[in-house]
């Protein structure tokens, strides 16, 4: 079932971090609610990996199983509607291990978040395009108090209206088929 360049889109157990993503990047209520998104690998011994990069991590290439035992709240299962190069996305998401993790989601920052991390794996095959990012609160259209506080930990502005990329804006642009969920 599991496909080289599929994509696993992740809602994580709720807490303040999770929240704060969906709460800025959904539609509305009853939209998609994914926080993560990552990228399966299967090798010719029918091995499954799963390459995506985390705060605690950086990018990283594990074991399917070790994916699994991270208690992601739910996991469905995506593939490409266009046919892409599998092999060379893979490729490219193999030359983008061992960064670390972008806090600031500015593309231009060392690392990579999650939805960047995609973006470059399949850069060149002409499936995702950059947006706006949003870290506003939908319905007072203000930036969310978690947004401004993390932002001045780190010392930055908030990247609002920044060219980048999320796992629910990677869902509206109609690329992408669910094919399961798989918890």
């Amino acid at each position: 079932m599991l496909k080289s360049a599929d994509l696993l889109l992740i809602q994580s157990r709720p807490d303040k971090f999770s929240t704060a993503i969906v709460d800025s990047t959904r539609d509305n209520a009853d939209s998609s609610a994914y926080d993560h998104v990552a990228l399966v690998e299967v090798t010719a011994a029918n091995e499954i990996f799963v390459l995506h990069t985390l705060p605690t991590t950086g990018s990283i290439r594990e074991i399917y199983a070790e994916f699994q035992k991270r208690h992601y709240a739910k996991i469905d299962l995506y593939r490409a509607k266009q046919p892409v190069d599998q092999n060379l996305v893979i490729k490219q998401a193999k030359k983008l291990l061992n960064q670390p993790y972008d806090a600031s989601y500015v593309p231009t920052a060392d690392g990579y978040y999650c939805a960047d991390f995609i973006y470059y794996a399949f850069k060149g095959q002409q499936l995702f395009k950059l947006e706006p990012m949003n870290f506003m609160d939908q319905e007072r259209q203000a930036i969310l108090p978690f947004w401004r506080d993390y932002y001045a930990r780190l010392g930055c502005a908030v990247p609002n209206g920044e060219l980048g990329l999320n796992p629910n804006t990677m869902l509206r642009q109609n690329v992408l088929t669910k094919l399961v969920t798989l918890h």
